[in-house]
């Protein structure tokens, strides 16, 4: 960005700073619920009790759908502080590496652009993922793309990750774990504003803006954010533009809240999902196949939340949301053809509903349901004809489900945990007009239970041990094999949508906790048994959709820590560490009928580790050290160590400067030793293995100024 567009910028952050300012001066003169009681016209917000209370009533669907922290779960929560530990605008699952198990990549190579996270070698459309309780995860292909929500990160108060089956929760089954993100609460925060420009290797910038108003003497309360984006991207042709807001506002009674949300993301990437031989990246590391074409996507919803509290020790809530998406994404036709277009348009929407009780001290009762529909169709044309395209078809869902906990305590050692939940979805297909094809649907229904125990065995030691079992459907891609039209020809290989059975699991997870002093250490291990798992292939389609079929029975097993330790009180140690065996019984190739046994599943590495150092040399220096270990990894599940991922070490550097007048002044270093790393990958059809490269040494540099 050069110096006219900063300039720009900053006129209009600051016009917009203006503009916010006079708005709440209004908005805290409004007499809203005041007139009619006046005894609550200025709530004491300074009062901890009643802080508290409002808190809770307002974080209900997020606690209904969250593990609490003595639950019997494998789960890591990021506060506020480690995931802004090294934020420099990338995307969420480039944070959510902090966790134990989890990978990511950037098809990129650096920080933006589109990315993806797996869980224990599961990836994200297989892990619920939610926002406030609400589902993101889309329900016809269960992903998520986080490119559509640019600097999501800077909204975020504490992400919650659950490995496993986790506990129950809105929208789609948690097959693989969940990740729960909670937006910055409303009514305990404190009046503020910032601003944020950052900028950094391969062209990259950033402008944000955000603010809050705590919670005004009317009950209101506003927080909103407005984010620009831009990268040029490590390989050739990665770009990204993105621009996004953020807005939730809220009125706080003594016993009812209403909350509204609302986020909009536009973004226009260059194309990068395709992977390249170890060959070709070694003569040129940015080589990008797709360079030159590119993709223009916008992704908006908004929920609107009423909680009320029933008695003291009771509350109910009800949140309705809606989402659209709309865009377009190009593919080279070959040659000096114009390139094709594939473009979309979804809408969804749905109810989640709360209920949270504690009836005795020792009892509490979370229930919860969710209700949806939705409705995506998918278009391809060529041009010129772009208005006449060569197919027209739509896929439609709905999914409704409801769930059950329970925690007693037996005394003050022991405490148990039940969980049920009850869900069914069904799958719409409504072919191109003119195939001379029907309508086909499948449904499919599920329940899933929980239990466990947590054991108090000492003052600073917790053990606990849980079984759970969860099943998923198909989804669009898995029942079509990757393709996005079902043509008459396909019909009878494709049709009707049996192909692919659900999948299930058994999820047995041992754990414990010690907290003494200024040592946190957990640790658990897992034994996750699979039955008809829907499996990467390591094949994908020229569009970029990972190949996935049945695989029968498999497992993953292994061990977790997470620990950190205050050595002094200027210097701060942490690891975590993953090391895992992987197996699938048996796996038969569709396109060569060979068979494979005891193999490992794709891209599920059997060690993941990863450490943070953080040394306050001063009251105003802070610097970090963080490293990430992946070892190597399959790319098909044939046990051909040819087709693998080499293991890597990349370690990360930074330096936080406080300045006068509130300011920080935060440098990184990323990929300091300079390192070739292959963080992901997969297998050409001519069976030579193929990966996304990780970008060399780089920099970014980020300023915090509080307005």
């Amino acid at each position: 960005m050069g110096p006219g567009r900063w300039s720009s910028a900053w006129r209009f952050i600051v016009s917009v700073r203006h503009l916010v300012a006079a708005a709440l001066s209004a908005l805290a003169a409004l007499p809203i619920g005041a007139a009619a009681q006046p005894a609550r016209s200025a709530p004491d917000t300074t009062a901890p009790d009643s802080t508290r209370r409002v808190q809770a009533l307002e974080a209900l669907t997020v606690t209904a759908a969250r593990a609490r922290a003595d639950a019997p779960v494998a789960q890591t929560t990021l506060d506020r502080a480690r995931l802004q530990r090294d934020y420099a605008g990338q995307d969420v699952p480039l944070v959510l590496r902090q966790a134990p198990s989890v990978t990511a990549y950037s098809e990129s190579g650096s920080l933006l652009n589109y990315s993806y996270f797996r869980l224990r070698g599961i990836d994200q459309s297989r892990i619920n993922i939610t926002l406030d309780g609400v589902p993101l995860n889309e329900p016809e292909d269960q992903m998520i793309y986080f490119s559509d929500f640019p600097d999501l990160t800077s909204s975020l108060e504490s992400v919650q990750i659950q490995r496993g089956v986790g506990t129950s929760t809105y929208g789609q089954s948690a097959f693989g774990g969940a990740v729960n993100f909670a937006s910055p609460s409303l009514a305990g925060s404190a009046p503020n504003a910032n601003l944020q420009l950052g900028g950094g290797s391969f062209g990259t910038a950033r402008a944000t803006l955000d603010g809050r108003t705590g919670r005004l003497p009317n009950g209101m309360a506003l927080y909103g954010r407005l984010s620009g984006m831009r990268s040029d991207g490590y390989r050739a042709g990665a770009t990204s533009a993105a621009n996004g807001a953020f807005v939730s506002g809220g009125w706080f009674g003594a016993r009812d809240v209403v909350k509204l949300t609302a986020s909009t993301g536009l973004e226009r990437n260059g194309q990068a999902y395709s992977a390249v031989p170890d060959s070709v990246l070694r003569v040129d590391p940015r080589f990008n196949p797709l360079a030159g074409v590119g993709d223009h996507y916008r992704e908006s919803f908004a929920t609107l939340n009423y909680t009320h509290s029933l008695s003291p020790t009771a509350s109910a809530g009800l949140t309705g949301y809606g989402f659209l998406t709309s865009g377009w994404y190009d593919y080279p036709a070959g040659g000096t053809a114009a390139p094709l277009r594939y473009r979309s348009a979804s809408r969804w929407g749905g109810l989640v509903a709360a209920l949270h009780a504690s009836p005795t001290s020792a009892l509490t009762l979370d229930g919860g349901a969710h209700a949806s529909l939705y409705s995506k169709d998918h278009r391809f044309g060529a041009r010129p004809d772009l208005e006449y395209p060569a197919y027209d078809n739509t896929g439609h869902k709905t999914e409704a489900s409801a769930f059950a906990k329970a925690s007693l305590a037996l005394g003050t050692a022991v405490t148990l945990f039940g969980d049920v939940q009850a869900r069914t979805a069904e799958f719409r297909y409504t072919p191109t007009a003119g195939y001379g094809l029907s309508e086909s649907s499948a449904r499919w229904s599920f329940v899933n239970p929980r239990a466990g125990l947590t054991v108090r065995a000492a003052p600073a030691v917790t053990l606990f041990a849980s079984w759970g079992t969860t099943g998923r459907e198909p989804t669009r891609g898995d029942l079509f094999a990757g393709a996005d039209d079902v043509t008459p020809d396909d019909a009878p290989a494709l049709l009707p949508l049996t192909r692919v059975r659900p999948e299930h699991v058994n999820d047995l997870e041992l754990g414990l906790t010690v907290a003494r002093g200024p040592v946190s250490l957990t640790a658990n291990a897992y034994d996750m048994r699979f039955r008809d798992e829907i499996a990467r292939t390591g094949a994908t389609t020229p569009l970029g959709y990972d190949l996935r079929a049945n695989v029968g029975r498999s497992y993953r097993r292994g061990v977790e820590l997470d620990a950190s330790w205050a050595v002094t009180p200027a210097l701060d140690v942490g690891a975590t560490a993953a090391v895992s065996r992987n197996r699938i019984a048996s796996y038969t190739d569709e396109a060569t009928a060979a068979t494979y046994r005891d193999v490992e599943p794709i891209l599920t590495p059997s060690f993941v580790g990863g450490h943070r150092v953080t040394w306050r040399v001063g009251p105003q220096l802070a610097l970090t050290a963080d490293g990430r270990y992946q070892g190597r990894s399959f790319l098909a599940p044939t046990g051909d160590a040819r087709l693998t991922a080499p293991p890597f070490y990349v370690l990360d550097g930074g330096a936080s400067l406080a300045l006068r007048g509130g300011r920080t002044l935060l440098v990184q270093g990323r990929n300091l030793l300079d390192r070739r790393a292959y963080p992901s990958g997969d297998v050409s059809g001519s069976g030579v293995p193929r990966y996304f490269i990780l970008s060399p040494r780089s920099v970014d540099v980020t300023v915090r100024v509080p307005l």
